[in-house]
Formats: structure tokens, sequence, C-alpha cells
């Protein structure tokens, strides 16, 4: 029988003034808690999407580079242009 005189002690005073105004505070940090995760799940979220096509940009470039030292290497080597004019000593 104390204990559910103690929980009806309890509810009386969260009922009181003075606690819901701490409730109200509390939902007040809550609500902005909520706010705040979301915004940087947002965040968090469109950062993905940066590293996504960051990393798609830097595969591409990758390949290209490969593919252009490949050419390079496969190429014959430059013959040297004869020049033509007087030489100037």
């Amino acid at each position: 029988m104390s204990a559910r005189l103690f929980r009806f002690a309890l509810l009386a005073l969260l009922a009181a003034p003075g606690a819901a105004a701490a409730q109200s505070g509390i939902d007040g940090r809550l609500n902005d808690l909520q706010r705040s995760i979301s915004s940087i799940a947002s965040q968090v979220e469109q950062l993905k999407v940066q590293d996504r096509q960051l990393e798609q940009q830097l595969t591409r470039m990758q390949t290209s580079f490969e593919q252009r030292i490949e050419r390079l290497e496969k190429a014959p080597a430059a013959k040297p242009t004869p020049r033509t004019g007087r030489s100037r000593h």
C-alpha cells in the first residue's frame, strides 16, 4: 500500500506548476536536440553524396591517366625534327 501512496505523491509533485515548467524545459531541450540531430543527419547525407561524386570523379581521372600513360608507352619514340635555317654562332 505504501508503494501506491508513493506513486500518487510522485504524480502529484510532477503535476505541480514547478514540475510542469521543468517538464516544459526538458521538452524544449529534447526538441532542440531532435532538430540538431535531424540537421546533422541531413548534412551527413549530403556529405555522403559529395563523397560518392568525388570517388567517381577520382576513378574517372585515374582511368584517363592510365589510358594516357598506356598510349604514351606504346607510341613509337618521337624522332627529333631537323632544324631548318642557319645556326647562329
